[in-house]
């Protein structure tokens, strides 16, 4: 059982150390399906999230090029797909060091800098980002620093399906 959480801007499901393997699963070991394990309390927390902030668009947080091409598939995407969430993707222009490997949250800020390439007109929309682990919130702040620096978004809100506890700190 998943109760939706919030902290400020972002929404979560669970702590990364409670679904730690379910995650990496997910993420490295091909396990495509566990997205359907996680669809019903996705969908459910994001239909909340759209209802209250009144949300116009939600967007994924896409991986590199070359994690694409190792895994063959975003675990953002799917993990909307199976919840039936409609979503759009935008472009990372760059490869970056996985973040699990950078330390310092300077180093993950440096990492992630410039990465988007966004095309599309979201002004004056109401932006959730959707992504599966937030660790330092190095990649979702600089896809929202982005969207309202570039885009004149109205406001940006995050949903993870899990969370490090250090976020917090």
């Amino acid at each position: 059982m998943s109760v939706l959480k919030q902290r400020e801007d972002l929404y979560y499901l669970y702590y990364y150390t409670d679904i730690k393997k379910i995650i990496f699963d997910l993420k490295f070991k091909n396990r495509k399906g566990i997205s359907d394990s996680l669809s019903k309390y996705v969908r459910v927390s994001i239909e909340k999230i759209v209802e209250k902030e009144r949300i116009d668009v939600i967007v994924s947080v896409p991986i590199n090029k070359r994690r694409f091409l190792e895994r063959g598939y975003n675990q953002v995407d799917e993990i909307l797909k199976s919840s039936n969430i409609q979503f759009e993707s935008i472009e990372r222009v760059r490869n970056t060091e996985h973040m699990y490997r950078l330390k310092s949250r300077k180093e993950r800020e440096q990492n992630v800098r410039n990465i988007f390439k966004i095309e599309k007109d979201y002004s004056q929309k109401n932006i959730l980002i959707v992504d599966d682990i937030v660790t330092t919130g190095s990649t979702l702040k600089e896809l929202e620093r982005e969207l309202l620096e570039n885009q004149g978004v109205k406001n940006v809100v995050f949903f993870t399906v899990a969370v490090v506890r250090e976020y917090f700190k």
